[in-house]
């Protein structure tokens, strides 16, 4: 733009911070131009505002060449793995630095009356992606948000680098890769999402947006809730024990017939099987397949990146795979009933050598009376406890502890009450709070989980979001319970037994005896699972009585 007012040359400041390098050989500039940074500028700006003349004059010296083409991860760029196990995230990555972008001309960090600056940050690359599959609709206007979502993803280019330079992007940093817009207009191939296979995805995480009667017949209808079979085009294989399969499905988008050939990078020592390897599709028909991923050789418990592509004559249909071998593969939790009882469970296993269940607890809980009222703004402040709709409960946690929880149940509150629970670490003296967990259902039934807590002092809020009415108005009686167990701690009312040795690929029994519990109160503990390699697993186990 300023070689086509006339300009020789032209000087572009950083409204904020230090220059940014410009490649000249991304064709930002066809006169000679210079970048200079924000302090620079601003006494350069002054000069113009006082009327006088500014002579700028580039003096002998280093000149450098960058070879980052801009296919760098930025250092701020979020990461995996994905709150949802055996869901990969990011899904892609997308332009996000020194975009040029409209901008507020009254910011208290730039050059008053600038209206665009470049700018960096998800809320840069968001925008792109958003308008891509705005013209992928657009295109199709019969697609999906799962195809379109699809077709961006498997159409990705991968020559990334990581945010150091020194080593190339894996799946935890940029998903499938780097979007590339014409490509995804004609995927070739989609992985497709019904309404029924979302929600039985939700059922499966236990989201509260789908009831038990919508999930009991998702589940008579034998759609699978595990997070690892949504048809997404990634596989996430998070904990696999020796193997594991999954399904996908993909439907030909294109007005041609084609056949597809698998092409397979395994993850590092690992094996991965697609059946079938060819796919043969007419316009608009679907095919599944399976994939089986097999452990082969160590290490276990690090993550490991593979692809597969189904390639046609002028198409390839990428897909990333993401798989962690782990040691053990047992039930995250066992909820059960009972002052004196017994319990199994099943436990497999990735490794061949020596295995102990060792028990942590059972504990009784720390129980915490209080009364919080309705907050009518609902919106939750640290440290109000000034401002109604907060309670504050001290609590202090021991060293040497291997998990903690706090929670609030609907039983326990004194109506149809919706209150959250908002943890924050404090340290030892109870000052520089930091947010460590957060529960806010539609409902009071709220939990916050912590493993290996720091010593210290914890700061739980509880936060009133909507109560009933009581005497004096709107608020709630509530119960918070508390428990925690230590790395080494056996309260002598719980044991667990199992196999001594076991194989790579085997499943064991692990069972669990427990007596003399107190009745009216809720006991919690822990079976944690004892490899060579030390502590691989834990199956927490609550009980009430």
């Amino acid at each position: 733009n300023a070689a086509d007012a006339g300009a020789v040359a032209a000087l572009v400041y950083n409204i904020a911070g230090d220059p940014i390098v410009m490649h000249g050989d991304a064709g930002l500039s066809d006169i000679p131009a210079l970048m200079i940074g924000q302090a620079d500028a601003n006494l350069i700006l002054a000069e113009f505002d006082a009327g006088n003349e500014v002579t700028g004059i580039l003096e002998k010296g280093l000149l450098l060449t960058s070879t980052d083409t801009g296919n760098r991860v930025a250092s701020f760029s979020s990461r995996g793995p994905a709150p949802v196990p055996d869901i990969l995230k990011p899904d892609v990555t997308a332009p996000g630095v020194n975009i040029l972008a409209g901008f507020s001309p009254d910011s208290a960090y730039s050059t008053p009356g600038e209206n665009f600056a470049y700018l960096s940050g998800t809320s840069m690359s968001t925008p792109h992606v958003a308008g891509i599959a705005a013209l992928l609709r657009q295109a199709h206007p019969d697609w999906s948000p799962a195809a379109i979502k699809s077709a961006l993803m498997t159409t990705a280019r991968q020559d990334v680098v990581s945010s150091s330079g020194l080593a190339d992007a894996h799946p935890l940093d940029v998903g499938a890769g780097h979007i590339v817009p014409n490509d995804a207009v004609d995927p070739g191939l989609v992985y497709d999402i019904s309404d029924d296979e979302f929600d039985a995805f939700a059922c499966g995480i236990d989201a509260p947006t789908v009831d038990d009667a919508r999930c009991d017949a998702l589940e008579a209808g034998g759609y699978p809730f595990a997070a690892r079979e949504l048809n997404l085009p990634s596989i996430t294989m998070s904990r696999l024990a020796f193997s594991q399969t999954v399904t996908r499905r993909v439907t030909n988008v294109s007005d041609e017939a084609g056949t597809y050939t698998v092409e397979v990078s395994p993850p590092p020592g690992m094996s991965l099987e697609v059946t079938p390897g060819s796919l043969s599709l007419g316009p608009g028909q679907s095919a599944s397949f399976d994939v089986t991923a097999t452990y082969l050789s160590d290490p276990l418990d690090l993550w490991r990146f593979g692809s597969l592509t189904w390639v046609a004559e002028d198409q390839a249909v990428f897909s990333p795979v993401v798989v962690k071998p782990t040691s053990v593969l047992a039930p995250d939790e066992i909820t059960t009933l009972g002052g004196t009882g017994s319990t199994t469970f099943e436990v497999q296993f990735g490794y061949s050598g020596t295995y102990a269940p060792r028990v942590h607890g059972l504990n009784l809980p720390g129980v915490f009376t209080g009364y919080v009222e309705n907050d009518p703004d609902k919106i939750f402040e640290f440290n109000a406890t000034s401002v109604p709709g907060t309670t504050l409960h001290p609590i202090s946690i021991e060293p040497g502890q291997l998990y903690a929880r706090f929670a609030l149940f609907d039983a326990l509150t004194d109506g149809e009450d919706d209150l959250d629970l908002y943890v924050y670490y404090c340290g030892a003296d109870g000052q520089s709070c930091v947010e460590v967990g957060k529960s806010g259902e539609p409902t009071s039934e709220e939990r916050v989980d912590l493993l290996r807590p720091d010593a210290g002092i914890y700061a739980v809020f509880v936060h009133g979001f909507e109560t009933d009415e009581v005497e004096g108005g709107p608020g709630a009686n509530y119960t918070l319970l508390g428990w925690s167990f230590g790395e080494v701690e056996d309260a002598g009312n719980m044991s667990a037994s199992g196999p001594d040795f076991v194989s790579a690929g085997t499943v064991g029994t692990v069972t669990v005896d427990w007596a003399g519990l107190t009745s009216n109160t809720i006991y919690f503990g822990g079976i944690s699972h004892v490899t060579p390699q030390g502590l691989s697993g834990l199956t927490l186990i609550t009980i009430g009585n």
